[in-house]
């Protein structure tokens, strides 16, 4: 349980680029975390960092 409330908090997280997350496209990419294969958290910071991305923020450094 902990591991689905970190990757949530990443989802969320207004500190990282792009747009925090809706609790719907959480709910879509949720299963998707899970079968992922690092760890859930690895992945929502992955995704979140693709989605910024593809909204036009830089990347890191």
């Amino acid at each position: 349980m902990d591991a689905v409330v970190a990757a949530v908090a990443a989802l969320r997280d207004p500190s990282l680029p792009g747009t925090p997350w809706t609790v719907q496209q959480i709910a879509v990419v949720l299963p998707l975390l899970c079968d992922g294969p690092s760890s859930m958290v690895v992945e929502a910071t992955d995704i979140r960092w693709l989605a910024a991305v593809d909204e036009g923020a830089p990347l890191p450094d």
